[in-house]
């Protein structure tokens, strides 16, 4: 008997949870705006120079069809934004996983989910549909609240102006009203050809340059805005987060401290036990040092970069100190026992 496909799902969680280079997070989403932004700023100041030249930029009606997928890019920066911070909460919190939520999940994803790797959390993401603007604050008004942040989040979209024209959207200006009618220009332009595609053109309905720059500062200010929520009020080991500047929080030295905060519980704890407590003063100080040779190793081993023009060395110090951080939570669970 033929062994059925795996899954789509199935592909999508092993590929994004036993990835090489982790793109699964805000970071990536805010990143990934900012350069369909600057692409567009780009475009427009070539724009610019053609015109001062008498160069002719843009078809007859002074834009190209093709600016409008712009909105493509960008609705896709808030759907992986949305999915990665599941994701998140998920491996944070893995109590608020619920039935419900996986009554979407095939039966086929699950039964190969175990042997391709991928994980629940994963595999919740990857059949999680953000195409609605309700749909992407539905899972950010679901982690506010498991993590006890108290912001009403669809207030704080109505009250934030942008710079979109109104020509475009009508009155509503807010974030609320810029995303959500961002969402109904992606679905229709990915799912229908009605007449403002094929009407005339005066009848279409095609986006400028200075449309997909307004939207596209709607989208990164969007994500920043959750962001700062998160970083100012999440818990300080809730995975992947932003500093203020929208970079990534150093994974690595998060690890760390904690490793040198759980060193030294434990080594408390273990003072009352004297039989043992030499030993593991020993083979503390031996882990510090050897842990210290491997990190520095990692930051000079050759190899490890750049692999396809991507450096490797500091994930790969990521694993080696996760592989500590388990061993000193299985102690300390020992020893709170």
């Amino acid at each position: 008997m033929k062994e059925p496909r795996t899954h789509y799902l199935v592909q999508f969680a092993a590929r994004h949870a036993g990835a090489r280079f982790k793109t699964l997070n805000a970071a990536s989403a805010l990143w990934r705006a900012e350069a369909l932004v600057d692409d567009a700023l780009t475009l427009d100041r070539l724009k610019r120079e053609a015109q001062l030249k008498d160069v002719w930029f843009g078809s007859r009606a002074g834009t190209y069809e093709i600016i409008s997928y712009f909105s493509v890019g960008l609705v896709t920066c808030l759907e992986w934004h949305a999915r990665s911070r599941l994701v998140d909460l998920m491996i944070h919190q893995p109590a608020c996983i619920t039935r419900s939520d996986l009554k979407n999940v095939a039966d086929l994803a699950l039964s190969q989910m175990v042997a391709e790797g991928a994980t629940i959390p994963h595999l919740l993401a990857a059949a999680t549909n953000v195409s609605h603007l309700r749909d992407y604050l539905k899972i950010f008004e679901r982690l506010f609240d498991d993590l006890k942040i108290g912001i009403n989040i669809q207030k704080e979209f109505r009250q934030t102006n942008t710079d979109v024209d109104l020509h475009r959207v009508g009155s509503d200006t807010s974030l609320f009203g810029i995303l959500s009618h961002l969402f109904e220009l992606r679905n229709r332009l990915v799912h229908e050809i009605d007449m403002s595609v094929l009407g005339h053109f005066s009848l279409r309905d095609m986006w400028t340059l200075e449309d997909a720059i307004a939207f596209g500062n709607a989208v990164v200010a969007c994500i920043k805005l959750l962001e700062t929520c998160i970083t100012r009020h999440a818990p300080h080991d809730f995975p992947n987060r932003l500093l203020d500047d929208g970079s990534e929080e150093d994974e690595a030295e998060k690890i760390q401290q904690s490793i040198e905060r759980l060193e030294k519980e434990i080594t408390q704890k273990i003072a009352e036990f004297s039989d043992s407590n030499a030993l593991w003063m020993e083979a503390l100080k031996a882990s510090q040092a050897s842990r210290k040779l491997e990190l520095d190793y990692l930051a000079e081993a050759q190899f490890l970069r750049p692999i396809r023009h991507l450096d490797r060395r500091r994930g790969v110090q990521i694993e080696l100190l996760k592989t500590r951080l388990a061993f000193l939570l299985l102690i300390k669970s020992e020893l709170d026992w």
